[in-house]
C-alpha cells in the first residue's frame, strides 16, 4: 500500500514540480520500461510481444505530448464566440433536451425532434439521420466524433456522427471514448444477459448485472462492476476480480494503468478496494475514488460517525462537513480540492481548509497547470459565475458550465448562456 497521507505532508520537498517536470516524469518511466524490454530481447530473443509493447509505450509518450498540443490548438485569444440560441435551435424541438460541450467549446450537441424523428443537432444543425429515440451525445476527447444511443427498427444501439453500429441490442446504455477516443464502449444487454460492447463487439461475458464502462489511460483496459452468481465484482476486459463483495462500483484507473481502485461494500462496511484488496479502514457511506497524478495516493469520499470527510489511502481528514463530493488532485499531487456543504453554504475545500466564501451552488474544483489557483462555477445571489481561488468574477449568466484553463494557465475559457443563447468565453485570469 502507498505511504499514507500524514508520512508524505511530513516530508519536506526541496522543489515544487512544475507541470513540465511531471509530464517529463512520465514520460521517463514509459521509457525506462522500453529498455527495459530492449534490453530483455537483446539477453533472451526477439519477440512479436516485445515489439508490440515498445510500440505501444512509444505511443503512450506521444500521447503525454499530444494533450498538451491539442490543448494549445484552441483558440485562446477570441474573447466571446456566439455558438447557438438554445431557445430556437433546441428548446423549442425537444423539451427537456440537455446540452452536452465539447472539450474546447467549441460545439454543442443535443437530441431534437422533428416530423421526421429525433437525431442530434450540432450547434444547431441537425444530423441527417433520424430514428426512433436518440439521447445522450457525447463528444471524444479531440471533439471531432459524437456518440449518442439510439433506437430504431432493428433494436438499441450506439451510432458515430449520424451512423449506427451494425449490431443491435435490447438495450444499451451511455458511449464512452477512450482517452485517445479511437475506441468506444457501452453496456449492453441482449438474450444472453448483459455486458459490455466496445465499437459494436460484445464482451463474450455475460453477467446478471452489469454498468458502466471505465477506460485505462492507455485505452488498452476496460473495468466495469457486474453482478454474477458468486456476488458483486470489478470485470477487466470481461474477466472478473477473485473476490466478492455485497456492493461495488465505480472502478478508477491508476494514471499508469496497473492499478485499479473501487468503491466495496462488505460484512464491515464500506471501503475502496485497490486491485480487489479493501482498505483496513471502514466506513458509513464511502464513494468514488480518485488517484494522484504518481498512482501513489488515492482519495475518496467517505462518511463515519463524525461526519463527512476526504480520506486519502484511508485516512480521514480531520475536518467534517454536512456534505462534500469529488476530491482533484493538483497536478503535483501536493493539494486535494473537494466541493463542501457546511452550515454557511457550498464552497470548495483545499485539503480540508474551506474557502472564506459560500455560495448557493458550488461545482467541481479545477486546478491550473501550476496548481496555485483553482477555478469552479458558482451561483449566489447575483445569479452563476466562476469563482477562482473564491473570487467570484463581477460577470453574471443563466447558465455557466465548468471552467478550463489555458495551458499556461494565464486564462479561463468557459460556456455560458445570456439571454437563451451560448457563448464561448476566454478570460484572464
Amino acid at each position: 500500500m502507498p505511504q499514507s497521507f500524514e508520512q508524505h505532508f511530513a516530508q519536506q520537498p526541496e522543489k515544487e514540480k512544475s507541470p513540465e517536470q511531471i509530464k517529463e516524469e512520465k514520460a521517463l518511466l514509459l521509457a525506462e520500461e522500453i529498455k527495459e524490454i530492449q534490453e530483455r530481447m537483446e539477453k533472451e530473443g526477439k519477440t512479436i510481444e516485445g515489439y508490440q509493447r515498445i510500440i505501444e509505450l512509444a505511443e503512450r509518450i506521444k500521447e503525454i505530448y499530444e494533450k498538451e498540443i491539442s490543448e494549445l490548438s484552441w483558440d485562446w485569444e477570441t474573447k466571446e464566440k456566439f455558438l447557438t440560441d438554445w431557445q430556437k435551435d433546441y428548446k423549442e424541438k425537444f423539451k427537456g433536451s440537455e446540452p452536452h460541450f465539447s472539450p474546447d467549446g467549441e460545439k454543442i450537441a443535443a437530441r431534437i425532434k422533428d416530423k421526421k424523428g429525433e437525431t442530434i443537432a450540432v450547434n444547431g444543425k441537425p444530423w441527417e439521420e433520424r430514428f426512433e429515440d436518440c439521447r445522450d451525445p457525447r463528444f471524444s476527447p479531440d471533439g471531432k466524433t459524437i456518440a449518442a444511443r439510439i433506437k430504431d427498427k432493428k433494436g438499441a444501439t450506439i451510432a458515430v456522427n449520424g451512423k449506427p453500429w451494425e449490431e443491435r441490442f435490447e438495450d444499451c446504455g451511455y458511449p464512452y471514448f477512450s482517452p485517445d477516443g479511437k475506441t468506444i464502449a457501452a453496456w449492453i444487454k441482449d438474450k444472453k444477459g448483459e455486458t459490455i460492447a466496445v465499437n459494436g463487439k460484445p464482451w463474450e461475458e455475460r453477467f446478471e448485472g452489469c454498468w458502466y464502462p471505465y477506460f485505462s489511460p492507455d485505452g488498452e483496459k476496460i473495468a466495469t462492476w457486474i453482478k454474477d452468481k458468486k456476488g458483486y465484482t470489478i470485470a477487466v476486459n470481461g474477466k472478473p476480480w477473485e473476490e466478492r463483495f455485497e456492493d461495488c462500483g465505480y472502478p478508477y484507473f491508476s494514471p499508469d494503468g496497473k492499478t485499479i481502485a473501487a468503491w466495496i461494500k462488505d460484512k464491515k462496511g464500506e471501503t475502496i478496494a485497490v486491485n480487489g484488496k479493501p482498505w483496513e479502514e471502514r466506513f458509513e457511506d464511502c464513494w468514488y475514488p480518485y488517484f494522484s497524478p504518481d498512482g501513489e495516493k488515492i482519495a475518496a469520499r467517505i462518511k463515519d460517525k463524525k461526519g463527512v470527510t476526504i480520506a486519502v489511502n484511508g485516512k480521514p481528514w480531520e475536518e467534517r462537513f454536512e456534505d462534500c463530493w469529488y476530491p482533484h488532485f493538483s497536478p503535483d499531487g501536493e493539494k486535494i480540492a473537494a466541493r463542501i456543504k457546511d452550515k454557511k453554504g457550498y464552497t470548495i475545500a483545499v485539503n480540508g481548509k474551506p474557502w472564506e466564501e459560500r455560495f448557493e451552488v458550488c461545482g467541481y474544483p479545477y486546478f491550473s497547470p501550476d496548481g496555485e489557483k483553482i477555478a469552479a462555477r458558482i451561483k449566489d445571489k447575483k445569479g452563476v459565475t466562476i469563482a477562482v481561488n473564491g473570487k467570484p468574477w463581477e460577470e453574471r449568466f443563466e447558465d455557466c458550465r465548468d471552467p478550463r484553463f489555458s495551458p499556461d494557465g494565464e486564462k479561463i475559457m468557459v460556456v455560458v448562456r445570456k439571454e437563451g443563447k451560448y457563448y464561448r468565453l476566454v478570460r484572464e485570469v
